[in-house]
């Protein structure tokens, strides 16, 4: 049976079941938790008699491993379009110089120049010249760097059908470089997903002709005698310096244009869905 008992406080009630032979009867409580009422150990401080010998097990905790350094022709190759950036900036500088020379000369040609301008042209003109052929030859091993590693991300998987021995060769030789470059840029330009079109590789090759025909006539011109030899020299110098930073400009706009396609053509025509990434190379 179901029995009700007398609630201990207002409004609690509760119920209680027993047999239908005897009445119910209060069901015992559990005895009370007994509580501490100081420490366990007593008023003295717990100490160990002797250096512990438990602890964590000698577990090895593996170490992170560091992503492997890139090989020298991949770093080289990602600084190329830098050092090509600081190449034609140093270029208009020594167009500067020999530009400040070649005036200096001019407005002192039927006297004599005070010693401080001739110094000051004179040592800038050095300065400029030999730090100019150094960044020269920088920017012609990076971009050779940068070549050869976007050959090979363009043919990957398959390995690049020239050698690198080759394409290194072909691209520092002064000779031979006016035109192997060419053929290796449009191969390039085949195989990439994103290439320039072939008026920018034409822009590019003018350019470096015109170096490449300034800079011998400085050199053909500086074989010569005489005063107005020098300073025929002083002038072409300047308008080589002029024509590499053309040269680094549009060596520049080829490497961008190998992997990203110019801001016009993406804003016009990729979003639309008018064309694919890959029509530049159909130009």
């Amino acid at each position: 049976m179901v029995a009700m008992t007398t609630p201990r406080r207002q409004g609690q009630w509760r119920w209680v079941a027993h047999p239908p032979w005897r009445s119910p009867v209060p069901t015992p409580r559990p005895p009370l938790p007994r509580y501490r009422t100081g420490p366990a150990w007593g008023p003295r401080t717990p100490a160990y008699p002797a250096t512990p010998r438990w602890g964590l097990p000698p577990v090895a905790i593996p170490h992170r491993l560091e992503p492997p350094a890139a090989p020298r022709p991949a770093r080289l190759a990602s600084a190329a379009p830098g050092i090509m950036r600081a190449a034609g900036a140093w270029f208009a500088a020594t167009a500067v110089a020999h530009g400040l020379r070649y005036a200096a000369l001019a407005w002192y040609a039927d006297r004599l120049a005070p010693w401080w301008i001739e110094a000051v042209t004179t040592a800038l003109v050095w300065v400029t010249g030999i730090v100019a052929i150094a960044v020269g030859v920088a920017a012609a091993i990076t971009a050779t760097a940068w070549l050869v590693e976007t050959r090979r991300r363009a043919y990957a998987p398959v390995p690049d059908p020239r050698s690198r021995a080759g394409l290194w060769a072909g691209a520092l030789l002064v000779v031979v470089n006016f035109f192997r470059l060419p053929v290796y840029l449009e191969e390039l330009r085949r195989a990439s997903d994103r290439a320039p079109s072939r008026s920018d590789l034409r822009r590019w090759w003018a350019a470096w002709g015109v170096n490449a025909l300034a800079v011998a006539l400085a050199l053909w011109r500086g074989s010569g005698e005489g005063s107005q030899a020098a300073a025929d020299t002083v002038l072409l110098t300047a308008l080589a310096a002029l024509a590499a930073v053309w040269t680094a400009r549009e060596t520049r706009s080829v490497m961008r244009s190998f992997t990203d396609p110019s801001p016009r053509f993406t804003r016009r025509f990729l979003p639309a869905g008018i064309v694919e990434a890959s029509a530049t190379r159909k130009e």
